[in-house]
């Protein structure tokens, strides 16, 4: 599983989001959760912008990620939630793989009030099941 982010990789990219989040939006109650999505819960996950550089080599990762799959790789996918909405922080290319494979899939959650404005929103493309 050469070359994919692994687990303990992203809990630490996972812990210091929420220490950004927390400095970005002080006094605001930001909580982090864990949680499993079913396919069609996939599909309703706001997906932003990967940015140019993952974009140029997209499909080529993602199929390096479906490879890694029967081996056990399922680093989980890093999403922010506000209300209902779950927006796509990390994990562009496991949510593609994901989503092509018809699994599940784990994710690490910062959960942040409904009410709270936040700047990556106006990176939304669209629902995953929208884009792809």
């Amino acid at each position: 599983m050469e070359g994919l982010i692994q687990d303990y990789e992203e809990k630490k990219l996972f812990e210091r989001l929420i220490e950004y989040y927390k400095k970005l939006y002080p006094g605001v109650d930001i909580s982090p959760s864990e949680m499993t999505l079913s396919p069609s819960e996939l599909g309703d996950i706001y997906y932003t912008y990967p940015g140019i550089e993952e974009e140029a080599t997209f499909n080529e990762k993602v199929e390096r990620v479906k490879r890694a799959i029967p081996y056990g790789y399922s680093t989980p996918l890093i999403l922010l939630k506000k209300g209902n909405k779950l927006i796509l922080l990390d994990g562009h290319r496991r949510l593609k793989a994901a989503l092509d494979l018809g699994s599940s899939w784990k994710a690490f959650v910062i959960v942040v009030p409904e009410n709270l404005s936040l700047g990556i929103e106006k990176l939304v493309k669209g629902k995953a099941k929208e884009v792809f």
